[in-house]
């Protein structure tokens, strides 16, 4: 199964003083981190500058000698404005450490942007294909492939002209052959899936001249 780095911040935990310091130590290991250099410089807002802007925003917002609801506003806002450019950044540096080449030290490259990760499984897209058997005339084999642990599965084929399916098998085998077809007619096929809990997908429908 294919791997891809995903950066984790948990922002929305961190209180104002705590994401102030985070945003600093973060921007500061960009900065002069070797993975972010050109060419893979940020290429979008918020560009490094802006983002110290604003965390020099937060920083005077904490440290502001009003208090009551303007200070609290005042925090509020900048906070907001901080936790937007780590979101952004955070994706740049996922952006950078899935990168083909990059992604056996993807762990190194997300660390050295002061970042967290956690590694997740891209689970690959279900497949159904048809074919001409090519052993047998009026034939056609069928199969579900990546359809993941299915309890059954139910084939399912009709002429190009006809308008309802007919079920030609139910089995517990991702593949079946579809026998007895009309040489030279259209047909359409395609297999519904059921899980051990009863869930039910239709997969695509799939169009072929049988031979």
């Amino acid at each position: 199964m294919k791997k891809k780095w995903v950066v984790t911040q948990k922002l929305k935990t961190k209180t104002a003083i705590a994401l102030k310091e985070y945003s600093s130590q973060v921007l500061g290991m960009l900065a002069s981190s070797i993975y972010f250099n050109p060419p893979n410089h940020v290429p979008f807002a918020p560009s490094l500058a802006t983002a110290l802007s604003n965390n020099d925003a937060l920083h005077d917002a904490l440290s502001s000698v009003n208090g009551g609801i303007i200070k609290t506003n005042a925090v509020r806002l900048a906070k907001e404005a901080v936790e937007n450019d780590l979101d952004l950044l955070g994706m740049f540096v996922q952006i950078i450490a899935n990168q083909p080449a990059n992604k056996t030290i993807g762990d190194v490259i997300i660390h050295d942007a002061g970042m967290e990760f956690k590694k997740t499984v891209q689970t690959k897209p279900r497949v159904f294909a048809v074919i001409n058997n090519p052993v047998q005339q009026s034939s056609v084999i069928a199969r579900a492939v990546n359809a993941g642990k299915r309890s059954a599965y139910e084939w399912q084929y009709k002429k190009a002209n006809e308008s309802v399916y007919t079920v030609a098998q139910i089995t517990l085998q991702a593949s079946y052959t579809f026998r007895n077809l009309v040489s030279g007619t259209r047909y359409h096929f395609r297999v519904k899936t059921i899980t051990a809990k009863g869930t039910v997908n239709m997969s695509n429908e799939l169009e072929l001249v049988v031979l």
